[in-house]
């Protein structure tokens, strides 16, 4: 009889991150729009304004491990959550650049230290065999989430209502910290973040913590241009349901691939996933048609939410279990890395060759990434040296 899945912890981790996510994805989504509007900036000062939340993130995390160490996973995560409640509330009162700028990676680091502790949590409460079904599982909360925070920011701010926004955003602040306190207690992950620098990050995580970095550098700018491109084109009311239509297709890959992981391995998973992905971004930089851009969003839909959970599981499957955290933090770091550089660089692509000609390039580095995951780990799955799906590696490297 296989481990259960469904813990009292793994369900109220599971909507902690369901509401987190929706608070992420509405911000990062309809910040450029408000910064271009209450502060009149360029298109790359706003770029800065949706990054540098993520460099906060950044640095919570490569600190995460050794918080969670001395702090236990339940304590971090009620820590963490107080801290972004009461940081949500500033977003009503924000007076210039400068300040949001501070926010923003003040909360980014809040929201960094949170996510690793429950994902660390999660990690713990899954059977190791059946990681690939868990964390498919567990990932439908951000599937859900990435769905309904794009798609509301994007309603509210047709209208304007960046204080509607800001207020959900709180609200879900608020929901994740009152479920957190119902987490079961724990003592420290025992991450082995504590045996100096080199502690801080997993290497075996590092092959796949580059494929990513690289796919999601890719990806950032459909999150966080998505709006005026739509607008440009003519497109704007389909633009709004694309994400939709985007999280639609990744809570049914989710929800129905974890299974295939585990048993048929994740070449059979990604390597295609990674080929639609690249035709839909093709599609998405060509595309004159409202039909044809929410296909688009469908298709890559399948590799967004592949990339995260199996590679997640990638990532932990590779570690001593006592690395778990920091298995889950080095995988993290390069997915913030991406979502810092993205914006950056499509915010300067944008002002030199335009929306279309930038996704065409980012459907070029989703290219690269798919000829990174193979030569880094997909080939080493075919060859016997690293076992396939949710079994330990058997060698020594």
């Amino acid at each position: 009889m296989r481990d259960p899945l469904l813990s009292r912890d793994f369900i109220l981790c599971t909507f902690i991150t369901f509401a987190y996510t929706v608070m992420f994805f509405m911000t990062y989504t309809g910040m450029t729009a408000f910064v271009i509007s209450e502060f009149d900036t360029d298109s790359a000062m706003a770029a800065v304004a949706v990054s540098i939340f993520v460099v906060g993130d950044l640095i919570a995390r490569l600190l995460s491990g050794r918080i969670i160490d001395r702090f236990g996973m339940r304590n971090s995560a009620v820590l963490a959550l107080i801290l972004s409640t009461g940081l949500s509330l500033l977003y009503f009162v924000v007076g210039d650049v400068a300040s949001l700028f501070v926010l923003r990676l003040v909360h980014g680091m809040s929201y960094g230290l949170m996510g690793t502790a429950i994902s660390t949590k999660v990690a713990k409460s899954v059977p190791s065999e059946r990681m690939g079904e868990g964390m498919g599982y567990y990932m439908l909360s951000v599937s859900i989430g990435s769905a309904l925070g794009p798609m509301v920011s994007m309603m509210l701010d047709d209208d304007g209502s960046f204080t509607d926004i800001f207020a959900i955003g709180f609200a879900m602040s608020l929901m994740a910290l009152v479920l957190s306190l119902m987490l079961s207690r724990d003592t420290a992950a025992r991450t082995g973040s504590t045996d100096g620098p080199k502690g801080l990050v997993e290497r075996s995580s590092l092959p796949i913590s580059l494929v990513v970095l690289v796919f999601f550098f890719s990806y950032a700018g459909v999150l966080s241009f998505m709006s005026p491109y739509g607008d440009e084109i003519g497109l704007g009311q389909y633009a709004t349901y694309f994400f939709l239509v985007l999280s639609i297709s990744t809570l049914l890959s989710r929800a129905f691939l974890g299974k295939l992981y585990d048993v048929r391995g994740e070449n059979v998973l990604m390597i295609p996933s990674f080929l639609l992905f690249i035709a839909g971004m093709v599609l998405l930089s060509t595309t004159e048609n409202g039909w044809l851009l929410l296909l688009s969003g469908g298709m890559m839909g399948v590799n967004v939410a592949l990339m995260t959970s199996v590679g997640s599981a990638i990532a932990i499957k590779l570690a001593d279990p006592d690395r778990t955290a920091v298995a889950i933090s080095t995988f993290n770091i390069f997915v913030d890395l991406a979502y810092v550089l993205g914006p950056l660089m499509h915010g300067a692509l944008v002002d030199s060759i335009g929306y279309r000609d930038s996704y065409m390039m980012m459907a070029g580095m989703a290219a690269v990434a798919l000829v990174m995951y193979y030569l880094l780990h997909g080939r080493l799955v075919t060859s016997g040296r690293i076992q396939k799906g949710s079994i330990r590696r058997t060698d020594d490297g």
